[in-house]
């Protein structure tokens, strides 16, 4: 029986085995076909739908897979494969392959075990429920769905409705993996669901414990005798009064530079060639302007987002000048705005940054504030800020660390003062809540933060630390002390080209550019 990392990676082994098969096939024959997306989305619809699969244990461990083939009239197979979470996640991750052989299809099939034959309509019902359920609490399906849907048909009511039971108990029940993926979903749940409406567990909690999958679950179905329940006091309330901000811009760069900025088709993603220009412009000037612009913009949308502002025209100009900046911007004025940026509500947040914040924002963060230490202890002690912007400032401290080990004892006694400040204000909320202090000892683990144990210690024992944001205290020590634990701070990319590069991967994937 496979456990949950095994599950979890099973899609990823399957795309590279075939990927590489599909490949070689291709150069042997020299064929050439309609591309993949405009046959998926042109004429994937119009095959004959062939035998699917579901996981039999579906309802038992919550999640699985679901497999729809469609067969070529000259007998190949298309065939999409989806993981889905019916306890919270919805789709968890899919792909899909064209026009396989038989015994391809066959071996894919063999990587999948406990996998039982089922009528289309299950297959749909599964997929589309799976989504729903997932919707309530504000999680979209993965974003390889964009692509893949095209394998199922339309869901409307030309398909039998089939209820099945999702979530657990009623409720929808985050498994995180790992304390970055509960992180990512958690204020989703909060926010859409309410306190009291969701439960959430760490797998790695239970995991460590060598335990069997079945012996997880009953652990895990107990959580009411759980310290990842427990109430650790409420979050931070959001209470900061802006200044004005720009209403008009002035801009000193030539009209092209706002125009290529406010265009949807370079939203969130800039070509190297485009790069290069802005970046051949006086540097001077275009740090100036590109300031004004985020300021601007905040300015804009920072006591909610207006009607006319349509997430489907979305021009990312604040993401993409926040990540110039991180080129051309200094450690004064232009990590003033960084900062501005991240004091602002989580309806800001969300429109301008998504589930892609960390990347856009911490290596900036790095490059602009690695001299500032000073400026951001002060932002991380400011009043009624948003958890999770804060989290961006952790994490770049923790990057220096990496980045240049020889300033570590300067990060250490960094996070000496966040701890001793977090232990003091954890009680009032209002500056650290029980969240942040919790995603803080993350960034410690990765940088393997030792010499902090002492003061760790300490900020447990208020009781009041979230161990589901980073677990309890014997935890966090024995990563912290474990030497081939792989952290999450040094995948951060500095090179603007890469930064730039690592964006349009992810919106090529939900756009289906695979």
């Amino acid at each position: 029986m496979l456990n949950f990392k095994e599950k979890t990676y099973l899609c990823t082994i399957i795309k590279i085995e075939i990927m590489a098969k599909k490949k070689q096939k291709n150069q042997q024959t020299g064929q050439q076909f309609l591309s993949p997306e405009k046959f998926m989305k042109q004429r994937a619809r119009s095959l004959e739908i062939g035998t699917c699969f579901v996981s039999e244990d579906m309802h038992k461990y919550g999640e699985g897979y679901v497999v729809v083939t469609r067969r070529h009239t000259g007998g190949r197979i298309s065939v999409a494969l989806y993981l889905i979470d019916i306890f919270c996640l919805g789709v968890k991750d899919s792909f899909y392959r064209l026009r396989l052989e038989e015994d391809e299809l066959e071996e894919m099939l063999d990587h999948m075990p406990n996998i039982i034959e089922c009528s289309y309509e299950e297959a749909h019902n599964w997929v589309y429920g799976a989504i729903a359920w997932a919707e309530e609490a504000g999680i979209a399906p993965d974003k390889s769905f964009a692509i893949t849907k095209y394998m199922l048909e339309e869901d409307n009511d030309d398909i039998p409705l089939i209820e099945y039971e999702f979530g657990h108990n009623g409720k929808h029940w985050l498994m995180a993996n790992n304390n970055l993926e509960l992180s990512r979903y958690l204020p989703l749940l909060k926010k859409n669901l309410g306190e009291g409406n969701y439960t959430f567990t760490v797998k790695t909690d239970y995991e460590d414990a060598d335990l069997s999958e079945e012996e997880i679950l009953d652990k895990m179905e107990n959580f009411e005798d759980s310290p990842l329940f427990k109430n650790y006091g409420p979050d931070t309330e959001y209470t900061y009064h802006h200044p004005d901000y720009p209403k008009t811009l002035q801009l000193e760069s030539p009209g092209w530079l706002y125009q290529e900025l406010q265009d949807t088709k370079n939203a969130m993603y800039l070509t190297e060639e485009l790069i290069s220009r802005i970046l051949a412009l006086p540097h001077d000037t275009l740090r100036r302007d590109l300031e004004q612009m985020v300021l601007y913009h905040i300015g804009q949308t920072c006591d909610g987002i207006p009607d006319e502002y349509d997430p489907n025209g979305y021009t990312g100009i604040i993401p993409n000048c926040i990540i110039l900046l991180g080129e051309v911007g200094n450690e004064e004025s232009s990590l003033n705005v960084v900062l501005e940026t991240l004091r602002q509500s989580l309806e800001f947040r969300d429109y301008h940054f998504g589930d892609y914040g960390s990347e856009i924002i911490v290596p900036t963060l790095y490059l602009l504030g690695q001299n500032r230490l000073d400026a951001l202890m002060n932002f991380i002690k400011e009043e009624g800020l948003e958890t999770f912007f804060k989290c961006h400032v952790f994490s770049a401290v923790a990057y220096i660390a990496i980045a240049q080990p020889q300033r570590r004892n300067e990060v250490i006694e960094w996070f000496r003062e966040a701890i001793r400040f977090a232990t003091k204000m954890l009680p009032k909320t209002q500056w650290i809540d029980n969240v942040l202090a919790g995603m803080m000892l993350n960034d410690l683990i990765d940088i393997q933060a030792k010499e902090l144990l002492p003061e760790l210690r300490e900020m447990f024992a208020t009781e009041l630390v979230d161990i589901g944001a980073c677990g309890d205290f014997n935890k966090v020590s024995r990563m912290i002390a474990n030497p081939y634990y792989e952290g999450n701070v040094s995948m951060y990319k500095t090179n603007i080209y890469q930064r730039f590069e690592n964006l349009k991967r992810y919106w090529d994937n939900i756009d289906g550019k695979k």
